[in-house]
């Protein structure tokens, strides 16, 4: 399948890469563990409740590099600590994989209802910042995508660094260029599903903590400014070949739905910046947003000087009705993307 995959999109106008962005909020309204739960397994330290207080006071990536470090941590880590932060990382991840209790409640409760719907929204891609992989089994519920043969079967790689066959080189850490194809019933539209952040089954690929928020956003800046050619092809037509999400964020229209684009996000604030500065793009951001106020808050300030076009339905505000919330933004998607789309 990887051979067959390419993501050819318009640069502007109609044609331009739809995407949606969708964070933890979609899974916890059916149920999933919040950011508190994973760090509550993540947590090597036992703190009094007064100064448990004190650290949720602290942006999420330092608060993890907090929770995450043993008490007495040298000035500089060696090899074996560095070794056990990951098997710690592969232990809490293991716990987001499904297995039959969990299968067996997602059956009966409509777990990923909502996910279900994905390939009815005419996206091109779907970005999640989450680790599971709700949006690929949204696709194929049949599929049991904690295995690795299932998930070769559907990945794809568009790496342009080349291994020593020639091949695009596998990503490790950063999955900038590679991720998942969803295919839709009557089999008419590949969709590029990318975990931005991370996956699961991959530890060393998910981004928690400050010190590889950093070092992504390095990556995502070299990609920016290095690797997209499309200023040489652009005065001669509108198509390019897309082979990164962050490609794909500064010239798409993205739908943001369950993400709290947390102030702390600095990788995706990056691009939402640089996504204002690109003169050949004319792609727009939707933040769907439940919380609504009279005073709009310091983060909704924020958004709207970013560019981003705040939208709310009959069920923001209310907090009995997230489900219903995200159906209705689902719904506003739909025929958002068959306007602009060829």
């Amino acid at each position: 399948m990887t051979k067959e995959i390419e993501f050819v999109h318009n640069l502007r106008g109609k044609g331009r890469p739809q995407i949606i962005l969708i964070g933890n909020g979609v899974e916890r309204a059916y149920g999933s563990a919040g950011w508190d739960g994973l760090m509550d397994l993540i947590d090597v330290r036992k703190f009094s409740e007064e100064t448990r207080d004190e650290i949720n006071k602290l942006p999420f990536p330092v608060k993890y590099e907090l929770l995450a470090t043993p008490e007495n941590a040298p000035a500089s880590f060696s090899q074996d600590d560095l070794d056990e932060e990951e098997k710690r990382m592969a232990k809490v991840m293991g716990t987001l994989l499904p297995n039959r209790d969990t299968r067996e409640r997602d059956k009966n409760e409509n777990y990923n209802e909502l996910f279900k719907r994905l390939p009815d929204l005419g996206v091109d891609h779907i970005f999640t910042t989450n680790y599971s992989y709700c949006p690929e089994e949204g696709y194929y519920p049949s599929k049991e995508f904690e295995r690795n043969s299932v998930r070769k079967k559907f990945r794809f790689n568009l790496n342009p660094q080349k291994d020593k066959k020639g091949r695009p080189r596998i990503e490790g850490r950063f999955r900038l260029h590679s991720g998942y194809i969803g295919i839709s019933d009557n089999n008419t539209k590949k969709v590029g599903i990318w975990h931005i952040h991370g996956e699961c089954a991959a530890p060393t690929s998910v981004i928690l903590g400050h010190d590889k928020y950093g070092r992504l956003l390095k990556r995502i800046i070299s990609v920016c400014d290095n690797e997209m050619q499309y200023k040489k092809i652009i005065g001669k037509h509108n198509t390019y070949k897309f082979r990164s999400w962050p490609e794909l964020f500064l010239f798409g229209d993205i739908y943001v739905v369950g993400f709290g684009f947390a102030e702390c996000e600095f990788d995706l604030w990056w691009l939402l910046r640089r996504k204002q500065r690109e003169i050949y793009a004319d792609g727009k951001v939707y933040f769907y947003e439940h919380d609504i106020r009279d005073v709009p808050s310091a983060k909704q300030m924020l958004l709207s000087a970013h560019g981003v076009d705040i939208k709310y339905n009959e069920f923001s505000g209310k907090d009995d009705k997230f489900k219903e919330f995200y159906e209705q933004a689902f719904e506003d998607i739909q025929k958002m993307t068959a306007l602009n789309s060829r």
